[in-house]
């Protein structure tokens, strides 16, 4: 089912701005990985660094799933008590961004991801992107609800 109060606010050339700045803004983290991985190449090796990377982006994705597994718990627990908590259903997109941030390779990234990866910061970045998105977690914790 598509949402239009999503699709209506896309189409407001404000909001569309405000999404191209913040794109560009997050454009530069992989720009200074980039930068870093060639400096860290040429001191520590390429196929060695490229191990370490490897293994950062795996522990970043098993970290991952973990969070989003618990977070999906939180949320069920929830469901099945019929509480409305709209702090664990904010705190699952910000855990998809954390993630995002995580399980690509590169340095910066993976450590903006783990200082963020705490349950505060992920209920914030969360409650930024439903805001921005204006997504209503009462509509959709009824919805889970009814199909419950």
């Amino acid at each position: 089912m598509l949402n239009l109060k999503i699709l209506i606010r896309i189409l407001q050339p404000e909001f569309t701005r405000k999404i191209l700045h913040i794109l560009l803004i997050l454009a530069l983290i992989p720009l200074l990985d980039c930068f870093l991985i060639i400096r860290m190449a040429q001191i520590l090796g390429v196929y060695l660094f490229l191990a370490i990377l490897m293994a950062i982006s795996l522990s970043g994705f098993f970290f991952s799933g973990i969070m989003i597994n618990k977070t999906l718990k939180q949320i069920d627990e929830n469901l099945k008590s019929n509480i409305l908590s709209v702090k664990n259903y904010q705190k699952l997109p910000g855990t998809l961004v954390i993630s995002f941030l995580l399980i690509i390779p590169g340095l910066v990234s993976t450590l903006i991801g783990c200082f963020f990866s705490f349950s505060y910061f992920r209920t914030i970045i969360g409650r930024r992107v439903s805001n921005c998105l204006r997504i209503d977690w009462k509509e959709i914790h009824e919805y889970l609800n009814i199909i419950d």
